[in-house]
């Protein structure tokens, strides 16, 4: 327990993991070691190397950053709660939302001040990258499958629009990092997760570290039995890592892979969802709907650090496929993508202006078939086209220290993402609709924090954002005609935006941000009755996103840790569009007016940790109209955790978890604008979730 105490009191000091700083890797490596070991013998905790934040570009100190940026390292418990989705390990961020839709098929769906919410599947509007591998391709769209929940070590979120520095799809970034091996050091591990209803994770683990060097090959099997009918899924995940970490260069080598087979249940109307919470749609069981796909994808990131000069680079290519049945259509998607980023950074120790410049490029190539579904069997081909998507950035930025308490921070980016797409279709009755279209957009952001004194601090900033259409987006056109939908233009956003930090006590901290987003040409998903469960895409020319966002923590009296984060978000379209049939002053659907995370952590006598969380959000609007509305909810999970103790060669860890303990019926997410009023998506009853895992730790001599 006292090893368990300080390690919490100097996370909450700000010695969290430190970002990607190579100049405090060597540190970091034995700090990671010494914090392991303790937490299986007992012995005091090691305070880590100050947390730094690199969203911004360069190594900047959270205190005197003029953003909102989020720094958080899940506990164990929180990376096996869930094996199927990140909302435990991005739990209790101010302004982010993970929602676990329960359905594999789709994924989770983030949100970052209402930033996202637009997605059917996967995640729309964020940029999210993983081991400096983006996971959002060059066409905005990101998926997830590959990134298991178990494996984060910590995040970075940079709340609100980024496209200065990160370009299209940036209303927010998340920036996600995987147990490295100088974390793991030398060890094999193995853990198994069994939930009611049959659900089995199986994961396994081989790590070991010599000198600057170390590698980790790792594998998980899911066999999901979902809580819903036609929920099912199973997927299979690989990976591998080598590092070098020396002390101007480190080196990331990741490799991963996952091929999946998920049964989709859709969302189901009012009535349905409270009186058969577990049935699935009739249409969804008609069509078999579902996602099968493999991914495989490689990527190396080196960032080079002297006294004067920061180098970031990175590059990374990947393959995927899958075969997604749809109500009455079956698309065959088989996706190619590669890419590189390099940015670079200059400013001498103690110099008040740091400036810094950087490239990025990125290339997609989709060959796309639909075809007719026949009650789930392939029929007659309706789309045959090849997609190319190309994307270039340039950016730069420059970080000014005007006053000994004050800064300043610039940037600037330009982009151009050019779609391609050859018609393979053609016949006297189908004509061809190849094309190509240029989407581009120049996007600044400026921004000043005020250090009134040490962990105390104001700061300002005006950010924007552009988010283009994906290729699926563009390809779904309601006249079925293929190529790309000439009416559909990209969204801008700019943004304003003032907070504050401050200590909360002697070891706590609380946040607080004032933030109004204005919305042009807004991305707007639909569906037609004749065409239920698939997504169209229409522009709203105005709309606009403002709230309030704030969290608190504290390190209570019996080393009790709390924390809280809440949002208060006024989602609207600002103007009327007629002919969409957008009405100015209707909220946004999908967006939450309020949503809250508050969670207690306590050691219960020697190993035992125990953790209490809760949920709370507010009605959700499901459709323009806002005539149908997802109701409010509070869920309530805990956790048991038994920290690793050696037993012989052996050490053994458990958690025994037990989500929505009030058996609370609640709609986990709304489906927008949904064809026949199938808005909504229930969450799961009651659940117990049971975790042993088991390592032979190998200490370094």
């Amino acid at each position: 327990m006292l090893a368990g105490s300080a390690l919490v009191l100097a996370r909450l000091a700000g010695a969290q993991l430190p970002a990607d700083s190579a100049r405090a890797d060597s540190a970091r490596t034995d700090s990671l070691r010494r914090v392991r070991a303790d937490s299986v013998a007992a012995r005091p905790a090691t305070a880590l190397a100050p947390v730094r934040v690199t969203a911004l570009g360069g190594s900047l100190s959270p205190a005197r950053v003029p953003y909102a940026v989020s720094l958080s390292t899940p506990t164990d418990a929180a990376r096996v709660r869930s094996p199927i989705a990140l909302d435990d390990a991005l739990r209790a961020i101010p302004g982010l939302a993970v929602d676990n839709r329960y359905n594999i098929a789709l994924g989770e769906r983030i949100t970052i001040r209402g930033f996202g919410a637009r997605t059917q599947f996967g995640v729309r509007g964020v940029h999210v990258d993983v081991d400096g591998v983006p996971a959002t391709m060059p066409d905005g769209q990101t998926t997830l499958s590959h990134v298991d929940p178990a494996t984060v070590s910590s995040s970075e979120v940079l709340r609100g629009p980024a496209s200065s520095l990160y370009g299209n799809s940036a209303g927010g970034v998340v920036r996600l990092r995987t147990l490295s091996p100088f974390e793991l050091g030398d060890d094999i591990r193995l853990s198994s997760t069994v939930a009611e209803r049959g659900t089995v994770t199986t994961r396994a683990s081989v790590s070991g570290v010599s000198g600057s060097w170390g590698g980790e090959v790792r594998a998980s099997s899911l066999d999901y039995r979902g809580f819903r009918e036609h929920s099912n899924a199973r997927d299979l995940r690989t990976g591998a890592q080598v590092v070098h970490s020396a002390v101007r260069d480190t080196v990331r080598l990741t490799v991963a892979t996952v091929d999946y087979d998920a049964d989709n249940p859709g969302g189901l109307t009012d009535s349905a969802s409270v009186a058969a919470p577990r049935s699935a749609s009739a249409t969804n069981l008609r069509y078999r709907t579902g996602e099968k796909g493999s991914h495989r994808q490689a990527g190396v990131a080196w960032r080079h650090a002297t006294e004067q000069w920061l180098v970031d680079a990175s590059a990374w290519g990947l393959g995927r496929h899958l075969v997604n049945p749809i109500p009455q259509r079956i698309i065959d998607l088989q996706r190619q993508a590669a890419g590189g980023r390099i940015a670079i950074e200059h400013g001498a120790p103690g110099s008040a202006v740091s400036l810094g410049a950087g490239l990025e490029h990125g290339s997609q190539w989709d060959d796309r078939r639909s075809f007719n579904s026949l009650d789930g069997l392939r029929g007659a081909v309706q789309l045959d086209q090849a997609e190319d998507v190309e994307s270039n950035g340039a950016f730069a930025r420059a970080a000014v220290t005007v006053a000994s308490a004050i800064d300043v921070l610039g940037s600037v980016r330009a982009d151009r993402i050019r779609f391609h797409v050859n018609d393979h279709l053609v016949t006297p009755t189908d004509p061809d609709d190849g094309g190509t279209r240029t989407m581009s957009a120049v996007s600044p952001s400026l921004g000043v924090s005020w250090a009134l004194a040490p962990r105390y601090s104001l700061y300002a900033n005006v950010a924007t954002a552009f988010e283009t259409p994906t290729t699926t987006e563009l390809a779904n056109r309601p006249d079925g005609a293929g190529g790309i939908n000439p009416d559909l233009a990209p969204q801008h956003t700019v943004s304003t935006e003032a907070g504050a930090r401050a200590p909360l006590g002697s070891a706590g901290a609380a946040t607080i941000a004032l933030f109004d987003a204005h919305i042009r040409d807004a991305l707007v998903p639909y569906e037609l009755a004749s065409a239920p469960g698939r997504q169209f895409y229409r522009n709203a020319s105005r709309a606009r996103q403002r709230g309030i966002e704030a969290s608190a923590s504290a390190l209570l009296p019996s080393s009790v840790l709390a924390r809280v984060a809440a949002t208060v978000i006024d989602a609207r379209f600002a103007a009327t569009d007629s002919a969409a049939g957008l009405v100015a002053g209707r909220r946004i659907p999908g967006v939450a007016p309020f949503r809250a995370d508050a969670s207690l952590s306590a050691g219960v006598g020697g190993p035992l940790r125990a953790e209490l969380l809760a949920t709370v959000q507010s009605r959700a609007p499901a459709d323009d109209a806002n005539s149908a509305w997802a109701p409010g909810f509070t869920v309530v999970d805990g956790d048991l955790t038994l920290a690793q103790r050696a037993i012989g060669a052996v050490a053994v860890g458990a958690s025994l978890a037990l989500s929505n303990i009030f058996d609370r019926r609640y709609d986990t997410s709304v489906v927008p604008n949904a064809a026949r009023g199938r808005f909504f998506e229930p969450g799961p009853p009651r659940t117990l979730t049971v975790t042993v895992e088991l390592s032979r730790h190998r200490p370094r001599r």
